[in-house]
């Protein structure tokens, strides 16, 4: 390897970012009469060249009129240190409309791997707690007492949640150095999520519709014995069964498959609409429309940060 690669990789990526902070921001588009919107975005960046480009995303999201941003986890991929939360808390606090944040799978689950930095997981789920969920929110947020990641709020009337289910099965994988306090946790965590959507549909009894968001594909449409689906367990059953008592709009957000979807998982629920967020190595996000008395409430605009733009 050339002495000078290094030198002039550092230079680029110096020209690159004087040019993300001092390009203009698109015009952003109105919400629609009666509509408010908010962004849902995840699963990135996990390269320097995706950060480059997750740059220029924060801009066009304090360039739209958004009541907020909502983040369904894997914030990056690695590694797990104090100096990535720490610069993720940062990016968020600076955006111009608040954000709410929900863990995913490479902040914490992930982080046992020897490119993460071999954490014990459940160490780095507890640092995860400190630094993102103790602090005053934006919003009036109400915060699940077993697990204060777990966050439930209204907009316009709509009923929004958080839970903290990430990837990789749940935190039920195996990995070196496992013990018997994760299969714990896991179990705990999980009954939690279960117990707090059907707090949450309790709570909007009246509302015109409601907004879950996660970070895993739990696998929807998997039979009932499949071994991944199962490890979301009871929370599944517990949605599933709320949404039908519900009988108006569902919307459920998910990250983890880094596909950008919107669909009707569960033909048997046909008030429950998914959307997927785009992933690495696509840098977008998407700003979703919220018309809220409406039959057909939910609208959905895809933003991509073009592989070929870092200013």
């Amino acid at each position: 390897m050339s002495k000078y690669r290094g030198p002039i990789v550092a230079l680029v990526v110096a020209i690159a970012i004087a040019f993300c902070t001092k390009s203009a921001p698109p015009h952003p588009t109105p919400n629609p009469a009666h509509t408010f919107s908010f962004a849902a975005l995840g699963d990135a960046p996990y390269y320097w060249w995706e950060d480059l480009r997750y740059r220029i995303l924060l801009r066009e999201l304090d360039a739209h009129d958004l009541g907020f941003i909502l983040h369904v986890g894997d914030i990056w991929w690695r590694p797990c240190s104090d100096a990535m939360y720490a610069r993720t808390l940062r990016a968020f606090n600076a955006r111009r409309a608040p954000v709410v944040y929900t863990p995913g799978d490479n902040e914490w689950t992930d982080c046992w791997e020897p490119g993460s930095g071999g954490y014990a997981p459940l160490e780095r789920l507890e640092h995860i707690r400190q630094v993102f969920f103790t602090g005053r929110s934006r919003i009036p947020l109400v915060r699940q007492r077993e697990l204060i990641e777990n966050a439930r709020w209204e907009h316009d009337g709509v009923v929004f949640a958080t839970f903290d289910l990430p990837g990789t099965k749940n935190a039920m994988a195996p990995f070196p150095r496992r013990t018997a306090a994760d299969d714990v946790a896991a179990r705990r965590r999980t009954e939690a999520a279960a117990a707090w959507v059907r707090e949450t549909f309790a709570a909007a009894a009246n509302a015109p519709a409601v907004i879950l968001a996660f970070h895993a594909n739990p696998g929807f449409a998997a039979p009932r014995t499949d071994d991944y689906r199962s490890a979301y367990e009871p929370f599944l059953t517990a949605m599933e069964e709320e949404i039908a008592r519900f009988a108006k709009p569902v919307l459920v957000i998910q990250g983890d498959d880094h596909e950008y979807l919107v669909d009707h998982p569960i033909p048997r629920l046909p008030n429950f609409t998914r959307l997927q967020v785009p992933g690495s190595p696509i840098v977008g996000w998407v700003r979703v429309f919220v018309t809220p008395r409406s039959a057909n409430p939910f609208a959905f605009e895809q933003h991509v940060v073009p592989r070929t733009k870092y200013w």
